[in-house]
């Protein structure tokens, strides 16, 4: 006793001994609280909780679960990515293992679960989309390419590299200037350049592709250089397929083409035997639609050209330092895109 009188002899101890005493007993609480919750299987009003690992029961993944969004969506398709790999190449003609493929994925097309295939197969390249629960050809493109080789006598540079140089105004009389007999043999006739006419290069494009001028559209058909070659570039469309032709100015042969072969979706407008409005229609709607007339733009390009399964005219012209670009419907004339850019 005479030791817990000391500690209460003065004022300042009084202070200090209360203050230790709250410190102990707040101790001791904690410490109490900490080992009734942590009781297992008790909550803090002593009721009983599940184990947490019954709490929240998250479904487990299955272990043979697809990678494919389709799967991670909760949508099963009907066809394995294998099948609609087979489905694809039958239609392209050829068997499993006869091309080398580069993408397999499934995607999502406005709302509808499709398999996109790219393979090449020799010179032609394929790219295919399979409906994931039916398996019919939702779209298929393919390109070709023929690679041909010029040879030094079937081409015919420009003729800026190989006119012939200048002759001098004077010569000394000893020597008299010689006239050749002939033009240079690197040179042809006047008469013979181009030996071969652009119609002419149209209709060997037209034969080639195997398709009838009636049937055919023109988007392009104009002399070109390649590696100091003449050769013309034609480009056609029909309802189905879309030709590019590069023809040796000189001889007529086919230098290189690509044929790419459109199926568009059934829900995107289908380009059919139907004419087209023309280039002058197509420029009217788009001056129309942004407000001038003809006089007051200047047109810097006007193309035919196919974008995501139809025909479209592309138009652009400037006016007062702005840049105004348009995609027509080459078929009825409607606005489908445009902007502007000012420079």
């Amino acid at each position: 006793m005479p030791d817990l009188k000391r500690l209460f002899d003065t004022p300042q101890k009084v202070r200090t001994t209360v203050l230790c005493a709250a410190v102990a007993i707040a101790t001791i609480g904690a410490v109490a609280a900490y080992i009734v919750l942590a009781l297992p299987g008790q909550s803090p009003a002593g009721k009983a909780s599940a184990p947490p690992s019954q709490a929240v029961s998250p479904s487990p993944a299955p272990s043979d679960a697809p990678s494919d969004p389709g799967a991670l969506m909760g949508v099963v398709p009907s066809l394995t990515i294998d099948e609609a790999r087979v489905l694809a190449l039958a239609d392209a003609g050829l068997a499993d293992g006869e091309a080398d493929v580069s993408r397999e994925a499934l995607t999502d097309r406005n709302g509808i679960w499709v398999y996109e295939f790219k393979f090449r197969a020799g010179n032609t390249s394929y790219a295919y989309e399979i409906n994931a629960n039916t398996g019919a050809v939702y779209s298929k493109a393919s390109e070709t390419y023929v690679y041909v080789s010029a040879t030094p006598e079937a081409s015919t540079p420009p003729p800026a590299q190989e006119s012939a140089p200048a002759m001098p105004s004077a010569l000394p009389a000893s020597r008299p200037p010689a006239v050749p007999s002939s033009p240079p043999a690197s040179q042809p006739p006047a008469s013979a350049a181009p030996q071969f006419t652009l119609e002419d290069a149209k209709t060997t494009a037209l034969a080639d592709a195997g398709v009838d001028a009636a049937q055919a559209t023109f988007t392009k058909a104009a002399p070109d250089y390649d590696d100091g070659m003449l050769v013309y570039d034609v480009e056609f469309y029909t309802g189905d397929c879309e030709y590019e032709y590069e023809i040796d100015a000189a001889t007529g042969r086919v230098c290189a083409k690509s044929v790419e072969t459109f199926q568009p979706p059934a829900q995107h407008h289908t380009p059919g035997s139907g004419t087209t409005i023309g280039i002058d229609k197509a420029k009217a709607a788009a001056l129309s639609h942004a407000g001038f007339t003809a006089d007051q733009v200047r047109i810097t390009k006007t193309e035919m050209d196919r974008d995501d399964g139809r025909m479209v005219y592309e138009i652009e012209f400037l006016s007062g330092g702005v840049e105004y670009e348009y995609k027509i419907d080459a078929q009825t004339g409607d606005v489908l895109e445009y902007e502007h850019d000012q420079h």
